[in-house]
């Protein structure tokens, strides 16, 4: 008896005189049935939504991808590196990074590669780099990609100044990110 007392409390006259389920915390009316708790009930009830967001580690970096030697720093290409960190993260944050978009901007920046490769001029290959700055904000403004990667994008194409920056830098980061993303999220 009691179960028709519970249900009934959760629903009120919408138009028409249809019943109206409402929201189980603030008695709002609910659009679709199906829930239990209106949108912004939910959004408080879950942590992940509208928390800040962590970022790149803030000496991401910083002092470029090369040590004082000249030979490129190993955190930007080890497990539990920044390369490892980086990868993991893009399958796990909302909107997941799919192997097909990753690897689709990864082909860009392949691409921009071979023809420094053939033609050794680094400026219109640097324009080409460049270019890729509106399509991962397009990407980020669509939710395709997660914010981390729009980050890492940004951050290293800011930082390509030079050949070997792209080449022995950028390039070897980014692959060891699309290996690591594959180990981690094999089915993404």
């Amino acid at each position: 008896m009691e179960d028709w007392k519970k249900e009934l409390s959760t629903l009120s006259t919408g138009r028409g005189g249809e019943k109206v389920k409402k929201c189980g915390k603030c008695g709002k009316p609910l659009r679709d049935p199906k829930f239990d708790l209106c949108y912004d009930c939910a959004k408080k009830s879950r942590p992940d939504i509208g928390a800040p967001r962590e970022g790149l580690k803030p000496d991401y970096l910083q002092g470029g991808y090369f040590d004082e030697n000249g030979y490129l720093k190993e955190r930007y290409i080890i497990k539990g590196g920044d390369a490892d960190s980086i990868a993991k993260r893009l399958g796990l944050e909302t909107p997941a990074m799919t192997n097909n978009q990753l690897r689709r901007f990864y082909g860009h920046v392949r691409a921009a590669e071979n023809r420094l490769r053939m033609t050794n001029n680094f400026s219109p290959v640097y324009l080409d780099l460049k270019k890729l700055e509106p399509l991962v904000a397009e990407a980020k403004g669509k939710r395709k990609i997660p914010d981390i990667f729009y980050d890492f994008m940004t951050k290293n194409l800011d930082s390509v100044k030079t050949k070997e920056d792209f080449i022995e830098g950028f390039m070897e980061h980014f692959q060891a990110i699309v290996g690591f993303f594959t180990f981690h999220h094999p089915k993404k």
